[in-house]
């Protein structure tokens, strides 16, 4: 039999072919321990009707529960029917008395439509009337003489303007009339305002009577005056009230301050130092330029221009609301109302302050003084020019003492020059600068001094002191030139160098550079004198003085040795002497340039000596060497030949 025949064969392929992870296997296995648990015969015998038995008893106990499902639906389906039955009757009760209503629906509709145009209309009419109406409130915050300015006028006060201005779009609508008598109604408001404002302002302008000029300014009074400014008339008649108040304060304070002093005698009179005119001029410029400080640190803030200085960049015309007051003034504008009141407030200081400075002047002798002075006026001058403006009245004073300081400066100096010039002191044996010349360098140097301090200064070769710098040396060396005059050549060319050093060597400032140059031109000028007059000196004292002006004088064709005295014998005996002048030639040009101050410039005309001298024997040597000139065996006339000499010269 075959293996497929084979029942038994077939299950026990069936079982071995069986996986033991199928899950169903599994679950089976475990329902077959729960009671197959005892594994006898009997028990494997009857094991399939033991399965079939319990599967019975599994289906019965689900139809018992299955019948209990049943008898629930019954249940509810009885309850549904019910429901039914009653919501019917309610949608027939419903219908009834929903026709019985639909009249009092419409009416209710219709009603409920009307309120919602009355509330549509009452919104309207409350948006209007708070647009283009003030509250009476606010009426009486404008317009009440009993009630102060307060932040809440401000508010009212552009609540205001806006209802002004928003009349502007009823004109063009057909609300015309409605438009013109508001903005009529506004504008008698805004009268009453503006006069209520400017009253109370007046007050206050009448209370910034402090003189140091450091006064607490109120927001309130920056709003005021920033309202004001709406309306031009109010605006400039304010001003006029601040610049009476301020202006005879500030002089008052001024007139304190150099006679009484501060509070308590603390600081003291600035009158007190009267004796001492630079400590008197710069205290009084120093009291003002600290007074003006504090007035445009107070105008600025009265004006509100900082927060203007804060909002540099942005538009000049700022909009903030519906309003006229949305215009907001540039700032170039606020720094010219706020220049305009300091050249007014600040002008009463500019009569004592001239008078008292002018005092000082025409007392005053000493130029250097009188220079220092004039920088300390010039300094002040530029520094409140920058506060003021060019063209405010301290400022034209100023310039105007200014000018007054220099010109007595000019006057002391040229007073110094005549005396120079009418008693010229003449130069001593050693031909250096003379008493005069060294004091007026002094005199110059203090100058240089005062003026390299005085912050006044420009760049280099500054054009300022130019003027200055002349009006000292050009007479001085006017009244060298006057007393050298009955000096030699040579000695007048050394004392003029030497005073003209002395002088160079005193303008070591960047703003002396041009006179610097100047002088030096002059030295080199009289360098080339003093060396032209050495060289003559020295082909005297050499003897070939005459060699050489017959080599100059002498025309083209004819030849040297055929002029008087210039022979080969002659010229050779002349030649002869050379070694001694050139071993004494060094000593005698020390000795004759002993009186040269500047070794520098001593040495300078010793060498352009020694190249000059040089250059005279080389052309002499080449004359007498050239077979035009006809000189026989010229290497026996040259005892030295030009090279030399000047190795010897030199060397020495």
């Amino acid at each position: 039999m075959s293996a497929t025949a084979n029942p038994l064969s077939a299950k026990l392929t069936k079982l071995l072919s069986s996986s033991l992870d199928d899950q169903k296997l599994r679950t089976s296995l475990t329902a077959l321990s729960e009671f197959y648990t005892v594994n006898a015969v009997n028990a494997r015998h009857n094991l399939r009707g033991d399965i079939e038995r319990r599967g019975t008893e599994v289906n019965y106990l689900l139809l018992q529960e299955l019948e209990k499902v049943n008898n629930q639906f019954l249940e509810l389906e009885a309850e549904m029917n019910a429901m039914n039955l009653l919501c019917q009757e309610m949608q027939d009760r419903l219908d009834t008395a929903s026709d019985k209503t639909i009249t009092l629906l419409g009416q209710a509709d219709a009603l409920r439509e009307q309120s919602n145009l009355c509330e549509v209309r009452q919104t309207i009419l409350e948006a209007f009337l708070e647009r283009f109406t003030l509250s009476e409130s606010e009426i009486t915050i404008l317009c009440s003489t009993a009630m102060d300015v307060t932040p809440a006028f401000f508010e009212a006060l552009e609540h205001l303007e806006e209802i002004h201005a928003d009349c502007n779009a009823l004109l063009i609508t057909e609300h015309q009339r409605a438009g013109l008598e508001i903005m009529e109604s506004m504008r008698t408001y805004r009268n009453i305002s503006y006069e209520k404002l400017f009253r109370w302002m007046q007050t206050e302008c009448r209370a910034m009577s402090r003189p140091d000029g450091m006064i607490e300014v109120r927001q309130v009074t920056k709003k005021a005056m920033q309202a004001l400014k709406q309306d031009d008339q109010f605006f400039r008649s304010i001003l006029e009230e601040l610049v009476h108040v301020r202006r005879n304060v500030i002089l008052r304070a001024f007139i304190d301050a150099l006679t009484r002093g501060g509070p308590g005698g603390t600081p003291r009179p600035i009158e007190l130092h009267a004796h001492d005119p630079l400590r008197y001029i710069g205290d009084m410029l120093a009291w003002i330029h600290q007074t003006a400080a504090s007035e445009r640190e107070f105008l600025e803030s009265l004006l509100d221009n900082e927060r203007r200085n804060r909002g540099r960049g942005q538009a000049e015309v700022k909009v903030t609301k519906a309003s006229s007051l949305r215009l907001v003034e540039s700032e170039e504008t606020d720094a010219e109302v706020v220049a305009s009141l300091m050249d007014k407030n600040l002008e009463g200081t500019a009569r004592p302050l001239k008078s008292r400075v002018e005092q000082v002047l025409v007392s005053q002798a000493n130029a250097i003084t009188a220079f220092k002075i004039s920088n300390l006026i010039r300094f002040y001058t530029s520094t409140i020019e920058k506060a003021l403006g060019t063209e405010a009245s301290l400022s034209k004073t100023l310039r105007e003492i200014s000018d007054s300081s220099m010109q007595v400066f000019y006057e002391a100096i040229g007073k110094q020059s005549a005396d120079l010039l009418r008693r010229p002191e003449y130069p001593a044996q050693d031909l250096g600068p003379t008493f005069a010349v060294k004091e007026a360098v002094s005199q110059l140097k203090e100058i240089m001094k005062s003026f390299d301090t005085s912050f006044v200064q420009a760049d280099e070769g500054n054009k300022d002191f130019e003027p200055i710098l002349n009006s000292v040396v050009d007479p001085l060396f006017q009244m060298c030139e006057i007393s050298a005059a009955q000096q030699s050549v040579f000695n007048r060319a050394v004392y003029m160098m030497n005073c003209l050093h002395y002088v160079q060597s005193a303008l070591v400032y960047p703003f002396t550079k041009h006179k610097t140059q100047d002088l030096e031109r002059q030295i080199q000028e009289y360098i080339d004198v003093i060396v032209e007059e050495q060289h003559t000196a020295l082909l005297k004292q050499s003897g070939i003085a005459y060699l050489i002006q017959a080599l100059e004088t002498k025309d083209e064709v004819t030849p040297l040795s055929t002029l008087p005295n210039m022979d080969a014998t002659s010229v050779s005996g002349v030649l002869s002497n050379i070694d001694h002048f050139l071993g004494s030639v060094h000593l005698d040009l020390t000795s004759r340039l002993s009186k040269i101050v500047s070794s520098r410039l001593a040495k300078t005309v010793s060498s352009k000596n020694v190249k000059m001298f040089v250059s005279a024997y080389r052309q002499l040597c080449e004359a007498i060497e050239h077979p035009l000139n006809k000189y026989e065996f010229p290497a026996t006339i040259l005892v030295r030949t030009a090279d030399e000499v000047e190795m010897l010269l030199v060397e020495d």
